[in-house]
C-alpha cells in the first residue's frame, strides 16, 4: 500500500509555499491517516499558521468542511492576516532557505537524511529539500 502524502511544500495557493500541503495534512490528520507527519503545532505549519495568525483548529475544521482549494483561500482571506505579495514572497524565500542552524539540528538533519536514503548527499540543503527526497519527489 502506497503511503499517502501531503503535497510538496513547494506548491503555493494563494501565493504561499506549503499551503496546499497545510490544506493536505489537515485532511489526512481527520481521516487519521496523517501517519508520521508533524502537523500544526510545530515545523512549517505552525510557521505558516503563525504567519496568517489562524487558529490550527479554526484552519483544520475549515479545510476539512469546504470543498476545494479555492474555498479554503477564500475563508483564509476572511478570517487570517492579508499581507502584501512582497510580505508573502519574502516570508515564501524565509520558509524555502530554512536549513539547519545548529550543530543539534544538522545533525539531525544528517540523520533523517541518511534514514531516507540519502547519505553523503550534498545537494540536500534545505528541508524543503529534505521533504521533497524523503516522499520521492527529489531523485
Amino acid at each position: 500500500m502506497q503511503k499517502l502524502r501531503p503535497r510538496s511544500p513547494y506548491d503555493r495557493l494563494g501565493g504561499y509555499v506549503h499551503l496546499p500541503r497545510l490544506i493536505d495534512k489537515a485532511k489526512l490528520h481527520r481521516k487519521g491517516l496523517l501517519d508520521g507527519y508533524n502537523y500544526k503545532t510545530v515545523g512549517f505549519d505552525k510557521h505558516l499558521l503563525a504567519f496568517l495568525k489562524l487558529n490550527p483548529d479554526a484552519f483544520e475544521e475549515a479545510a476539512n468542511r469546504l470543498d476545494d482549494d479555492a474555498g479554503i483561500l477564500d475563508w483564509i482571506s476572511k478570517n487570517g492576516t492579508a499581507h502584501s505579495a512582497d510580505a508573502i514572497e519574502h516570508w515564501n524565500e524565509a520558509m524555502i532557505s530554512r536549513c539547519p542552524d545548529t550543530a543539534a539540528k544538522k545533525a539531525r538533519f544528517i540523520h533523517f537524511l541518511k534514514e531516507a536514503g540519502g547519505e553523503g548527499r550534498k545537494d540536500i540543503r534545505t528541508y524543503f529539500d529534505l521533504i521533497e527526497f524523503d516522499e520521492g519527489r527529489l531523485k
